[in-house]
């Protein structure tokens, strides 16, 4: 090993020397004034945070350090003394092996019975020096070279600066021994591609916070097997994030910063790939084509950088491409008071308190032309579907209706929320249906004729097997394989057509989503569609259920009658497939169906909650589908068929859910948008007149059986109290108490302010007075937000 020592930043010696004591000046000679006395620096009496800046550096047998702390203020720091010291080499890669940091030294002041402590020297004017205990020089799996990349890592905090505790931080410095330019610094991934999803990273007590750590102490030659990062990084997100698990882009991305944010597929090793493809055994052969490997060295031989990426990303490249060839687009919708189609003038479900919605749509190619044919004639469209909802922010209807033109549903219920396609008139390309009635009156809401709608398309579309051409879907041989979905635009209207500005607040948007859950953007127009797929809680389960939208409840597996717990693991097996019906602005279209109107009944069918629990009405407010509230829910894991670890549907949000600005845009959390807002509804017998599913004939529908979308609202909620209860309901898991019980000292102190659980419509008030106490500042403030 090279014995070599090497400064890599020094300031001036007079300067160094000078700042570590004070003095009167010099005498001038006679006749000529005396030189000016040193002032001593100011030091700071607290801190918020602390900032390192390396002075002096040596590294070989006898290594030491010089470096100076100063606060948020720029203010010298003295009388620390508790820091970590990490230096980590960078080691060329052989035999096809990725480069691959190697720990030299970990060290902290005080000693610990993990790291010992070499010599600390606290200047007193905000500089210190710290000798290294450890030869740094005599580490076998690292020759220390001029050339080489160093990283020194300096851990601060954990303690008090006057009266305030300054937070863990780590400093991370990478150099060269002989001063030069870093030739290579490898960063495959960096803190801005981890705190997208996560907030901070803080781990080993909230010392190490820095991902550039992480990687220098996680090193093979301190570490081995699941301990080793890359294996670590991988194995503790199989199974947990968020986003497709085969898109190694959600975290492989190109900051700027992370230079080899590449290597995923420019540098395979068996190491890495195993954590996914755990049938595949490399050292015996085992499920590998190419039989048993002893090393890394043949790797790329066959795996390519274009074909890993063709094979973890070919389905979302694949469905870019391919959904530019056709677009469903709404060309015009409004509400009008009656309807024009004969068919629905003749049916008799028009009244004075109902409208229709005229929706005109037309098939565009992958250069926006005009296909000119008719929707409900184009055979190339597997489904072919519209949601739509009337009544602004709250929408009018519980389902609102979706417009089934083409559909790979079955037969459904008639439960008037799908509505069967009538054509108004076709003329140059463009297919006009109305759809209807829409309620133009709420019990909340009142006259909704001055409202709003909202409708978007979700459509998929038959291509040849090339995926270069739009195909009959009844020549196309694999109608998933081959398909594309298209864009799900979403529109806004009012009586008089399309609205050109969006009439609602944008409280998210598909970016900060599509953060965690995956997305991807268009370069032609900026269009940023999030990844995450209904399917992706959702179980394709056939069930009783034929009547609903959704796959998932329950199902009689042993025929006896009784339905089984709904614990359908959802699809997360390692996969290159983008999912592909995604929101076009956040799931925003998600309230034609999940909004205040509908009320909860998956979690009653399935036995999650049950009428005669103490808390049912809390349960079933915390499970509501209401987009507000089911997005917060979900999130802090609160939902009755949520529960904690071990739980099929158990979340492990992966920020703090406090971070409201981690989802929301602006202020859109503020509570004074909830003020006034329509109550959720319940309903409180459901489970009283629904027999259940009957063995011999799982559509049988006669009897009482009651499907989702016959639920009757027969009591109602508080809005702001729902939305709150959704995180604050129920305890954290660290307290160890039963997490599927509801807190019931939060629920008394928001009745106390006006909140109502479970009235009937003539009781309910609207008067609850939250935002009164907690207005922005103070959510802001409690929050922690700034």
């Amino acid at each position: 090993m090279m014995n070599q020592n090497y400064k890599i930043a020094m300031l001036a010696t007079v300067l160094a020397t000078t700042l570590s004591a004070c003095s009167d000046g010099d005498d001038g000679a006679p006749g000529e004034p005396g030189k000016p006395g040193i002032t001593p620096p100011v030091l700071a009496s607290s801190a918020s945070e602390l900032n390192v800046e390396v002075e002096q550096i040596e590294v070989g047998a006898d290594s030491s350090l010089t470096f100076r702390v100063t606060n948020e203020e720029d203010l010298a720091v003295a009388g620390l003394d508790k820091f970590g010291f990490i230096v980590a080499g960078l080691e060329q890669g052989r035999e096809g092996d990725a480069n691959s940091w190697k720990l030299l030294s970990s060290e902290s002041c005080p000693a610990s019975k993990y790291s010992g402590c070499g010599e600390l020297i606290d200047n007193k004017d905000g500089s210190y020096r710290y000798k290294f205990d450890k030869d740094l020089s005599s580490v076998e799996a690292f020759e220390l070279t001029d050339s080489k990349t160093l990283r020194l890592v300096v851990r601060t905090g954990g303690e008090s600066v006057g009266v305030s505790e300054v937070p863990y931080d780590n400093a991370i410095h990478d150099f060269r021994l002989d001063g030069a330019e870093l030739e290579y610094s490898k960063n495959v991934v960096t803190e801005e591609n981890c705190v997208s999803c996560h907030d901070d990273l803080a781990f080993h007590g909230g010392k190490y916070t820095e991902v550039e750590t992480c990687v220098a102490c996680h090193a093979d030659n301190k570490v081995s097997g699941e301990a080793v990062f890359p294996v670590l990084a991988h194995q503790v997100h199989i199974g947990e994030i968020s986003a497709p698990v085969g898109g190694c882009d959600n975290c492989h991305q190109d900051t700027g910063v992370a230079q080899d944010f590449g290597n995923w597929k420019a540098v395979p090793t068996a190491e890495t790939c195993s954590v996914c493809h755990q049938d595949v055994n490399f050292e015996t052969g085992a499920n590998h084509v190419g039989g048993p490997r002893e090393d890394n060295s043949t790797c790329a031989l066959c795996h390519s950088e274009s074909e890993i990426e063709m094979k973890h990303l070919s389905t979302y490249q694949g469905q870019t491409s391919r959904r530019e060839n056709l677009h469903l687009t709404v060309v015009d919708a409004k509400m009008v008071d009656a309807p024009q189609a004969q068919e629905n003038i003749d049916s008799g479900r028009d009244t004075d308190t109902t409208g229709y919605v005229q929706l005109t749509v037309d098939i565009l190619d992958k250069d926006g032309q005009s296909l000119n044919l008719q929707l409900d004639k184009a055979d190339f469209f597997y489904y072919s579907e519209f949601y739509i909802n009337w009544g602004g922010q709250d929408m009018g209807m519980e389902r609102g209706k979706i417009l089934r033109v083409f559909t790979n549903k079955e037969e459904t219920v008639d439960s008037d929320y799908v509505a069967k396609p009538v054509l108004l008139n076709y003329a140059n390309g463009k297919s006009t249906y109305e759809i209807g009635p829409f309620d133009l009156q709420d019990r909340f809401d009142g006259d909704l004729n001055d409202s709003y709608g909202m409708v978007t398309p979700r459509i998929w579309f038959c291509m040849d097997a090339a995926g270069e051409n739009i195909e009959s879907c009844s020549e196309t041989s694999s109608v998933w394989g081959q398909g594309a979905a298209g864009y799900n635009w979403l529109h806004f209207f009012d009586k008089q057509g399309m609205l050109e500005q969006r009439p609602r607040r944008q409280v998210v948007t598909n970016e900060k989503c599509g953060s965690c859950h995956g997305m991807t953007e268009r370069d032609s127009d900026g269009m940023a569609q999030m990844t995450l797929n209904c399917r992706s809680c959702h179980p394709v389960t056939k069930t009783d259920f034929f009547g609903t939208t959704c796959a998932s409840g329950s199902i009689d597996s042993d025929g006896d009658g009784q339905l089984d717990e709904q614990l359908m693991m959802k699809s997360i097996t390692p996969r290159g497939e983008r999912d592909w019906t995604t929101a076009s602005n956040a799931a925003e279209e998600c309230v034609a169906c999940h909004n205040a109107n509908n009320p909860p009944t998956q979690v009653i069918r399935d036995s999650h909650t049950k009428q005669g629990d103490a808390d049912y009405i809390e349960q079933l407010t915390m499970s509501h589908p209401d987009h507000k509230v089911w997005i917060h829910a979900m999130h802090a894991n609160n939902r009755a068929n949520q529960g904690g670890e071990g739980w099929v549907r158990n979340v492990e949000y992966s920020a703090d859910l406090a971070n409201c600005v981690k989802c929301h845009e602006g202020d859109s959390f503020d509570a004074k948008y909830l003020v006034g807002r329509k109550p959720l509804a319940l309903d409180l017998d459901y489970m009283d007149t629904y027999d259940g599913l009957d063995p011999a004939d799982p559509k049988d529908v006669s009897g009482n059986k009651r499907f989702a979308i016959d639920a009757k609202a027969d009591a109602f909620v508080s809005p702001t109290a729902a939305v709150c209860l959704s995180c604050h309901g129920k305890r954290a898991p660290q307290t160890g108490e039963d997490r599927r019980q509801v807190r019931a000292e939060v629920v008394a102190h928001m009745k106390q302010n006006g909140a109502q659980f479970g009235v009937t419509e003539g009781e309910y008030n609207g008067e609850e007075s939250c935002s009164v106490c907690h207005n922005l500042d103070n959510l802001k403030q409690v929050h922690g937000l700034k």
